[in-house]
């Protein structure tokens, strides 16, 4: 026979709310402020528990957004809004929003002539955690856009905006159908490009020479395919001790992005 805590667990299963057609929910007090605050994110429903709801009302007389109320909700059934059955880590605060529209490439070109400028490039990055993370030091390290293709790269979704932070409201996320003539369209533009590789040629802490920036990703395991290696201007690797595999594509990130701000 099923324990309390197991029939409450598919109780809340149960009952979980659903996002709207078109929508998808976000959870956590960074994304779902983040949202609020920005003024191009489509906001469908408002679910919180008694507390949250108090700092949702007070956040929300701030902005003119037309903002649904909040709708009262025990934490156990915000528990289960996850799509993947995990329990989401909601802080008392869930919202269904619509996706953002995607920026085109060459509106975020029109920028490139401030310096410094930084791009980043996710080659088939599929794992919706490690796009949040990576999204989440872009933000924190001043790049203008995040360029993924339109296959194999996640949709917005709830695990990508929770990791995310709340960059998900500030760093655009472009989408392209082939990553390797977009590399050549940066190029034109004057854009050097970088490739994160093991074999790379040039240290990691090369990347703030270069006054526009393009630092591309590969997948874990994989790596950068070899058309995507060819096109790049440069290899570049994090020098990491021998007995040490490698790192997680969203720590290497971060320290290219960091690499890359250094002395600018």
């Amino acid at each position: 026979m099923a324990g309390k805590s197991e029939r409450d667990a598919a109780k809340s299963s149960t009952n979980a709310p659903k996002p709207p057609v078109g929508t998808f929910f976000i959870w956590g007090r960074h994304a779902v402020l983040a949202a609020l605050a920005n003024p191009k994110r489509r906001i469908a429903k408002l679910y919180a528990t008694a507390d949250a709801t108090k700092v949702l009302v007070q956040v929300m007389a701030k902005y003119n957004n037309n903002l649904p109320a909040p709708t009262p909700t025990e934490r156990q059934i915000l528990d289960a809004v996850t799509s993947d059955g995990e329990k989401a880590v909601h802080q008392g605060m869930v919202a269904a929003v619509w996706p953002l529209d995607a920026p085109l490439l060459k509106d975020i070109l029109v920028s490139a002539s401030k310096v410094p400028f930084r791009l980043v490039l996710l080659d088939q990055l599929s794992d919706p955690r490690n796009v949040g993370a990576i999204m989440r030091s872009a933000r924190a390290f001043g790049v203008a856009a995040i360029i993924v293709t339109h296959r194999n790269a996640p949709e917005e979704n709830g695990a990508l905006a929770r990791t995310a932070a709340g960059a998900l409201e500030h760093v655009p996320l472009i989408r392209v159908v082939n990553l390797a003539r977009t590399i050549e369209i940066l190029q034109r533009a004057g854009i050097t490009v970088a490739g994160l590789a093991g074999d790379g040629v040039m240290g990691v802490q090369t990347l703030s020479q270069f006054p526009r920036l393009a630092v591309v990703m590969g997948a874990e395991g994989r790596g950068l395919r070899r058309l995507t290696r060819d096109h790049c201007d440069h290899l570049v690797k994090i020098e990491i001790n021998e007995d040490t595999n490698s790192l997680n594509v969203s720590n290497a990130a971060a320290i290219a992005l960091h690499a890359a701000k250094t002395g600018n």
